[in-house]
């Protein structure tokens, strides 16, 4: 009886040993699963706006909750992706008080490949400033939290790579790092969990005409920490940090006029017998005063403009949380 029990104790233990000595499986992510569905998010961000323009310094703390939809359908061999932000609130505080506004409709729309590598990027055509704001966060929030690349050849626990995101003439390489697989949702879920790091050269999207006439320079760059479904093929959740750095210099034309006294001719009437000698002076001074008067007509019509370039500095730094809407 004890050799049977002994034998048992070995035979578990040469399992348990081969068991931790094989290579544990390859898991493969991809947004197929993902195909022909919609989900929710809410996005809550907030954070600090510092600005500098022509030496004076200005502080504000923001808020927003932002509501997106995310929607997968079949582009060829692509993937399309949609994100849609359909509403949301921005507060923001400052030392001229508060002030809330209503956060409008506005969408951008990527094309991927399954394993969520951009391709292309498409729309996002703004009507406002307001508009391309938008766009330029939503295409930040998606790299950081809902649109990761994963490696082809599939990844274990541990694994570190880089995805390359093609955003029209613009490469955007991302680091990515799988964590963990929790084990505190159910099983269904099968979550990982990555840690993500990328940097967007917002300004190589601008229009190189505005860059060079206003030496506008940006970047976004993001650290994020995302739960992933593989059986479902999208983000659960994410959380982490943003950063945004604007540079600028804005040109405005401005009038500068000279304006000159005219001289005061001698007015004094001559008497005696200098009268005619006062007459010619007379004459000569009339014919000065008509010059100055010419002169400074010439002046007024020939006004100087000068361009006066003030810089513009901004930077914010923000803190978000994606949660899944039911």
């Amino acid at each position: 009886m004890r050799g049977l029990l002994l034998a048992l104790i070995c035979f578990c233990l040469a399992i348990a040993w081969v068991s931790a000595q094989s290579p544990s499986p390859s898991i493969t992510p991809s947004y197929l699963p993902a195909v022909g569905r919609t989900f929710n998010y809410r996005l809550v961000v907030n954070g600090e706006v510092q600005a500098e323009m022509a030496g004076t310094v200005g502080f504000a703390h923001f808020a927003a909750t932002v509501e997106i939809e995310q929607k997968w359908q079949r582009s060829g061999n692509r993937l399309r992706c949609d994100l849609t932000v359909k509403g949301g609130t921005l507060r923001v505080f400052s030392s001229a008080g508060e002030r809330t506004e209503k956060l409008g409709w506005t969408r951008v729309t990527f094309l991927t490949t399954p394993n969520g590598e951009i391709v292309d990027l498409m729309g996002g055509g703004a009507r406002s400033f307001d508009e391309l704001v938008g766009n330029f966060d939503l295409m930040a929030t998606a790299m950081a939290t809902l649109i990761l690349p994963f490696p082809k050849e599939g990844l274990k626990i541990g694994d570190a790579w880089q995805g390359a995101h093609q955003l029209g003439p613009t490469i955007t390489l991302t680091t990515v790092q799988c964590v963990e697989q929790p084990t505190s949702l159910p099983p269904r879920f099968q979550p990982l969990k990555f840690r993500l790091r990328y940097l967007l050269p917002i300004d190589a999207l601008i229009d190189p005409a505005f860059r060079a006439q206003t030496n506008f320079t940006a970047r976004y760059s993001a650290e994020s920490e995302v739960l992933f479904s593989v059986a479902e093929g999208r983000t659960i959740s994410a959380s982490g940090t943003i950063r945004l750095e604007v540079g600028t210099k804005l040109p405005i034309p401005q009038q500068l006029t000279q304006q000159t006294e005219p001289e005061q001719s001698n007015q004094n009437q001559p008497n005696g017998q200098n009268a005619g000698q006062g007459r010619e002076q007379q004459e000569i001074n009339q014919n000065q005063s008509e010059q100055q008067q010419g002169q400074n007509k010439e002046q007024q019509q020939n006004q100087t403009t000068t361009t006066v370039t003030p810089s513009l500095q901004l930077k914010v730094d923000a803190k978000f949380d994606l949660l899944t809407m039911q």
